[in-house]
C-alpha cells in the first residue's frame, strides 16, 4: 500500500481508525497488568547445554532441586546446639506441611552435616510449581519466618533473588514513568511552542507501551519471557514512540503552514505529503530498530529471545499507531491541536539566523580541525573499554538492604571457599542401564582428576577425597564391576542411579572466571579423545552453566554484529541511494556504541559516580548494541531524509547540508532529550542490570547527539561534498 493509498483510507475513514484502537488498546490494557506474574527469571539458561541437561538428571534421578529456595538458620548467643537443632527441626515440620511442597533437603538428616557449620545452617525446599509462580509459594514461606529465641531466619536462593528483582523492576519502572513522562511533556511543549500536540505525543507513547505490554503477556505462554521486559518494553515503547510522534505532528503542521495562504487547503494533500515524508522516514527508521532488534535472536538463550520479542512487538506497534491513529487524529482535529497565536515551524524562514544556522555555519567552516575533535572526544571514551569486566547477574544485582542479597552472601562467606567451584560430572545418563564400561570410565575420571592441579577435593561414590588425605570407604563385592570396589554404602543414593555415576570436584576457579571455563575446555576436549562415544561424561553446576552462557554469547556475537551491520546498511542505501552515507552513519553509531561501554566501565567497573564498583551484567553491551544501533538511527534517518530532499531540490550539497541541519536541529535534540528522560530514570534504579542498561543508552545516546551529531555528521559531509550522494554509474 503506497502513501497515497494509506492517505486515503485514513481521511475517508478516521472516526473508524481511531475506535478500532480504543478497542484494541481497551483489551491491551487488561492483559498489561498481568505482566509481571507471568516474566519468570532473567532467562539466561542454555535449554539444551549440558548443564542444563545434567540439572535435570540431579532433579529427577538424585533429588537434587535445580533452582531451590534456601532456608538460612541463624543462631543467637546462649543457644545450645542441641535446642538449635530442635529449633530447625519444627521450623522444617511446618515447611512441609504448606502446598506444593516437593522436597526438603534437612542439615539434621544423614549426609546433611556439611550443610551445619558453626551458627548457621541451611535447608533446601524444591516445590512442585512453575518458576514463574513461585511468588505464591515465597509468600507462605514468608508468613512462616519469623524471629525465636534460638535464633533468625531468612530466605535466599534463585527464585526468592528473582522474586525480589522482579518486584523491585516494577517498581523502578513506576518511578521511571513518574519521572521520565513529565520531562518528556515539558520537552514535548517546548518543541512544539504548545501543550495540545505535546499531550498527543505523549499519549502515543503510553498507549504503545500498554498495548505491546498486553500482546507480550500473551506471548507469555508460548515463550519463556525473562523479567528484563518489564523495563525494556517501556523504555524502547516511550523513546521510539514519542519521537515518531513528534517528527509525524512536526511536519503535519509544517505543511499546514505551507498551505495556509490557500483559501481552502486540502486536508488530504497534507496527509499525503506528511506521509511521503515524516512517514517514509519513520518507517526507514523502524526497518533499522527492527534489524538491530532482530539480531538478538541469533543468541540462543530465552533471554534474548524474549527481550528481542517484546522490544520489537513495541516496535511495530509504536509504527501502526503513529502512521494510522496519529493521522487519523490529525485529520479531524489538527486545527485543534495546533491553534497558536503565533505559529511557528521548525523549518520556517527567519528573518535572523537562528543558532542553529550560526553552529553548523561555524562546524562546516573548519571541518578538519572539527573531525579531529570529534574523533578524539571519541577515542578517548573508547579507551577505559579495555578494562570491561563483564559476569552472570547473581544475588549481587539487588540492593545491599536486600535480605536475599545479605543472605546469599553470609552463606558464601560461611560455607564457601573463595575462588574454587563445585562441578557436577556425569557418566552415562542415556537410560541403558550401568555396565563394567561405565564403571571403568567413571574410575578412569577419578584417577585423571586426582591427578590434576586444578581440582582440590572429589566426591563420589567411593568417598571423599583430596590432596592431602586418600580416600575413604570401605570393600564391598558385588558391584557392576564384577570384583572389589572400594564403595560406601552410606553415599550410593546420592551418587548412582539406574543409568548415571555422579561425582561432584571442587575445582580452582571461580564461576564464570577464565581458569574455570580452561579447566572445562579442558576435560571435554580430553573425554572427547578417551572417551567411548556410547558412554557420555556431562559437567554440571554453576561453573559449567556460566561458561556455556558466555560461550554461547560471545560466540554468536559476531554473527549479531555482521546481521545489524548489513542489514542497516541494506536499509539506509535504499532509503537515501548513496553507497557512502550508510557507511558513515554506521560508522558513527559504531563509535557512539563503543564509546558508551567505555562509560559503563567508568561507572560500574571501576566505581565513579558513588557506584559500588561491580561487574557489568554480561547481557548489557549485547542490549545496548541491538537496541541503541537501531534507536540513534531514528532521528538521524529523519535528519537526512531532510537533507536528502534539499539536495534534490537544489543540486547543492553544502546548502542542503546546512539548510537540513538547521531545519532539524531543534527537532533532532528534542527527539534525543526525550530518549534522555525517558532512560535516564533507569539509570537510579534499585536492580544493577537496569541501571547498567539506563546508564548505557543515556550514555551512547548523549554521545551521538552531541559529538557525532553536533560535530561529525556536518563536518564530514561537508568534506565529502558531492560525494556523500555517490553511486556507481552516477555523476558527483
Amino acid at each position: 500500500m503506497g502513501y497515497r493509498s494509506l492517505a486515503f483510507l485514513i481521511g475517508r475513514y478516521p472516526r473508524f481508525i481511531m475506535i478500532s484502537w480504543v478497542l484494541i488498546i481497551g483489551m491491551s490494557a487488561v492483559w498489561a497488568w498481568k505482566l509481571p506474574g507471568i516474566v519468570q527469571d532473567h532467562g539466561l539458561k542454555r535449554i539444551h547445554g549440558d548443564a542444563h541437561h545434567v540439572e535435570a538428571i540431579l532433579k529427577e534421578d538424585f533429588g537434587i532441586p535445580d533452582d531451590p529456595v534456601i532456608v538460612v538458620y541463624e543462631k543467637k548467643t546462649g543457644t545450645s546446639s542441641a535446642e538449635f537443632r530442635k529449633w530447625i527441626g519444627r521450623h522444617l515440620q511446618q515447611i512441609r506441611t504448606l502446598p506444593d511442597m516437593a522436597t526438603i533437603i534437612s542439615p539434621l538428616e544423614a549426609g546433611g552435616s556439611a550443610m551445619m557449620r558453626d551458627d548457621t545452617a541451611y535447608a533446601l525446599l524444591d516445590f512442585d510449581v512453575p518458576a514463574h509462580r513461585m511468588d505464591v509459594p515465597i509468600e507462605r514461606l514468608r508468613s512462616l519466618v519469623a524471629a525465636d529465641d534460638a535464633g533468625f531466619i531468612r530466605l535466599t536462593g534463585k527464585p526468592v533473588v528473582q522474586e525480589d528483582v522482579n518486584h523491585l523492576s516494577f517498581r523502578d519502572l513506576e518511578r521511571a514513568e513518574m519521572v521520565g513522562l513529565p520531562i518528556a511533556l515539558l520537552i514535548l511543549c517546548f518543541a512544539f511552542r504548545g501543550l495540545h500536540a505535546a499531550l498527543i505525543a505523549v499519549i502515543m507513547g503510553i498507549v504503545g507501551v500498554v498495548t505491546a505490554m498486553g500482546v507480550t503477556s500473551l506471548m507469555g505462554y508460548y515463550v519463556e519471557l525473562s523479567n528484563f521486559v518489564i523495563n525494556v518494553i517501556p523504555m524502547v515503547g516511550m523513546a521510539l514512540s514519542i519521537d515518531f510522534a513528534l517528527i509525524i505532528l512536526s511536519r503535519y503542521r509544517e505543511e499546514m503552514q505551507r498551505d495556509q495562504h490557500h483559501k481552502a487547503p486540502d486536508p488530504y494533500e497534507i496527509l499525503q505529503r506528511t506521509l511521503r515524508t515524516a512517514g517514509r522516514a519513520v518507517l526507514f527508521s523502524a526497518a533499522c530498530v527492527l534489524l538491530g532488534l532482530l539480531s538478538l535472536v541469533w543468541i540462543r538463550l530465552p533471554m534474548f529471545l524474549s527481550v528481542s520479542l517484546g522490544a520489537m512487538t513495541v516496535l511495530v506497534i509504536s509504527v501502526l499507531l503513529n502512521v494510522t491513529l496519529l493521522p487519523a487524529i490529525l485529520s479531524l482535529y489538527a486545527h485543534r491541536i495546533f491553534k497558536r497565536k503565533k505559529q511557528y515551524s521548525f523549518s520556517a524562514p527567519q528573518r535572523k539566523r537562528s543558532f542553529w544556522h550560526r553552529w553548523f555555519g561555524t562546524v562546516m567552516k573548519q571541518p578538519v580541525r572539527m573531525t579531529m575533535l570529534g574523533t578524539g572526544i571519541l577515542l578517548f571514551c573508547v579507551l577505559p573499554v579495555r578494562q570491561l569486566e563483564m559476569a552472570i547477574p547473581d544475588a549481587t544485582s539487588l540492593p545491599a538492604r536486600i535480605e536475599s542479597r545479605q543472605a546469599a552472601e553470609d552463606l558464601k562467606m560461611v560455607f564457601g571457599q573463595k575462588d574454587v567451584s563445585s562441578v557436577d560430572i556425569l557418566i552415562g545418563g542415556t537410560g541403558k542401564q550401568l555396565t563394567a564400561a561405565h564403571w571403568n570410565t567413571a574410575l578412569q575420571k577419578v584417577r585423571d582428576l586426582l591427578k590434576d592441579e586444578d581440582v582440590l577435593q572429589i566426591e563420589s561414590v567411593w568417598g571423599i577425597q583430596q590432596k592431602d588425605r586418600p580416600g575413604i570407604g570401605r570393600t564391598i563385592r558385588g558391584t557392576s564391576t564384577g570384583r572389589e570396589t572400594n564403595l560406601q554404602n552410606s553415599l550410593l543414593p546420592l551418587y548412582v542411579s539406574e543409568d548415571t555415576i555422579r561425582m561432584v570436584a571442587t575445582i580452582q576457579g571461580a564461576p564464570g572466571s577464565g581458569q574455570a571455563a580452561d579447566w572445562l575446555k579442558r576435560m571435554k576436549d580430553r573425554d572427547a579423545e578417551q572417551s567411548d562415544i556410547e558412554i557420555p561424561i556431562r559437567y554440571g553446576g554453576e561453573a559449567a552453566a556460566q561458561h556455556e552462557i558466555i560461550q554461547e554469547i560471545l560466540g554468536q556475537l559476531p554473527k549479531v554484529m555482521v546481521f545489524v551491520i548489513v542489514s542497516n546498511y541494506m536499509v539506509l542505501l535504499a532509503a537515501f541511494r548513496s553507497l557512502l552515507i550508510p557507511i558513515k552513519a554506521i560508522l558513527m553509531n559504531l563509535l557512539s556504541l563503543t564509546a558508551s561501554f567505555g562509560a559503563l566501565v567508568l561507572v560500574f567497573n571501576q566505581g565513579h559516580l558513588g557506584m559500588e564498583p561491580a561487574a557489568i551484567a554480561i547481557m548489557i553491551p549485547v542490549f545496548i548494541a541491538g537496541l541503541v544501533f537501531g534507536i540513534s538511527m531514528d532521528y538521524g534517518v529523519f535528519m537526512l531524509s531532510r537533507i536528502q530532499e534539499v539536495y534534490r531540490r537544489t543540486g547543492d550539497s553544502d546548502q542542503a547540508v546546512m539548510q537540513g541541519l538547521a531545519s532539524t536541529g531543534r527537532l533532532i535534540t528534542s527527539a534525543a532529550a526525550i530518549l534522555l528522560a525517558v532512560t535516564v530514570p533507569f539509570a537510579f534504579g534499585d536492580v544493577e542490570g537496569v541501571k547498567q542498561l539506563g546508564v548505557g543508552i543515556t550514555a551512547a545516546v548523549f554521545i551521538d547527539v552531541t559529538v557525532i551529531r553536533l560535530l561529525l555528521v556536518p563536518a564530514l559531509m561537508k568534506l565529502m561534498g558531492k560525494w556523500n550522494w555517490w553511486l556507481p554509474g552516477q555523476k558527483t
